[in-house]
């Protein structure tokens, strides 16, 4: 197996090359929706946060949306700001700007409306498409890789199978010198000591105990108990029935692969190869948004009854071990592991198979979602909205 990817300035390697629409705040989706429409090559991350937030929220927005720029997919970009939001869309623009990408701004309040800040965007982003779009894939070291990982709609066959099989692909690929980066705080409720025994720094193993501790004290607060609130209608449909059973089920995606640290919401992941927890929710916007923003340029999401979603910047990979699901929901799934139930391959050839299918889409395969527009994005917000 060799990836080919797009060469970047800080020294990225990405699996797309998209000129990337990125708004400050909410407010402007509808703009950046156009623009993306007009041009071609343009992916627009349309949000509802940037404004009326406590200025930790406002710091987490802002570094999300800056990451989100730095990914290694993004060639370029556009940042799009109304003016008077608290997601300053100078510092989104000079945050992108220092990997040496190119990258352009516009205000709507300074350019005086709709009309003009689209013509005058859409002629910025013709000049930064033309930029990015000679950019060439070039053979790259598979340690260049950084996959994140998550399972939506899960069932029991989630922990059985589709997760097993990730957790093989985790092992594979941090083998080779990858990166993969792991999360979903609420699916790990439950498990977060197993996965302490796991981490090579102890200090960095409670933390993701802490990631725990904090997400049930923040349910606590508001009169919920997050130990329920976790399982959903469609987990229990789907014959989960615990929440231990459901934690150690998730974890599974990682396998056995040592942690080497653990991440906040949208950090950057470290150059050192292998496993990382990030704090980010099991909600699947919010989740996709904040792996994309760690550095993530693939996605491998298992899903059991059959989750739909995408992210506009990274493409993800749907994985199903659920032979019922396979024929429902089979234009949205890219790989089928229901073998491992039926008992007629092994975990080590499935995994060896969606690593395969994997580095295909790093190496420019699309995936269901992609082909499908089947995507959206949200920024994780802890605090009230004012």
């Amino acid at each position: 197996m060799e990836f080919y990817g797009y060469p970047r300035p800080d020294g990225g390697v990405g699996a797309r090359n998209y000129v990337a629409i990125i708004p400050s705040v909410g407010c402007i989706n509808n703009l950046c929706a156009q623009l993306e429409h007009m041009i071609r090559g343009t992916k627009a991350v349309r949000h509802d946060q940037g404004c009326l937030h406590p200025p930790a929220d406002t710091d987490q927005v802002v570094r999300t949306l800056i990451n989100l720029g730095r990914n290694a997919n993004v060639g370029g970009a556009l940042v799009v700001g109304l003016g008077c939001e608290m997601a300053k869309a100078e510092q989104v623009y000079e945050g992108i700007k220092a990997t040496g990408k190119p990258v352009g701004m516009v205000v709507v309040h300074e350019i005086g409306g709709m009309i003009e800040t689209l013509a005058k965007g859409a002629r910025i982003l013709v000049d930064l498409v033309s930029q990015v779009s000679a950019v060439q894939r070039e053979r790259a070291g598979l340690d260049r890789l950084i996959f994140g990982t998550k399972c939506g709609s899960s069932d029991t066959t989630s922990g059985l199978s589709s997760n097993l099989v990730v957790g093989e692909v985790c092992r594979l690929m941090t083998e080779q010198g990858g990166r993969f980066i792991q999360g979903e705080i609420c699916d790990i409720m439950g498990g977060e000591y197993a996965l302490k025994k796991l981490s090579v720094d102890q200090e960095q193993g409670e933390r993701i105990v802490d990631y725990v501790r904090d997400l049930y004290m923040r349910g606590y607060y508001v009169g919920a108990d997050t130990r329920g609130c976790q399982m959903t209608a469609g987990n229990v449909a789907g014959g989960l029935t615990t929440l231990v059973e459901k934690a150690l089920g998730a974890n599974a995606k990682g396998g056995e692969v040592p942690i080497q640290g653990t991440l906040d919401y949208a950090e950057t992941v470290p150059a050192k190869a292998g496993r990382y927890i990030m704090n980010f929710p099991g909600h699947g916007f919010e989740n996709l948004t904040g792996s994309a923003a760690g550095g993530a340029i693939v996605h491998l999401f298992t899903t059991g009854r059959g989750a739909p979603n995408g992210n506009p910047l990274m493409p993800t990979v749907k994985l199903c071990g659920n032979a019922k699901t396979m024929k429902t929901m089979s234009e949205h799934i890219d790989v089928d592991v229901s073998s491992i139930i039926d008992e007629t391959e092994t975990l080590g050839a499935a995994g060896e198979r969606l690593y395969r299918f994997a580095v295909d889409v790093a190496n420019g395969r699309l995936t269901k979602c992609e082909i499908l527009n089947f995507e959206g994005m949200e920024i994780l917000i802890k605090g009230p909205v004012m």
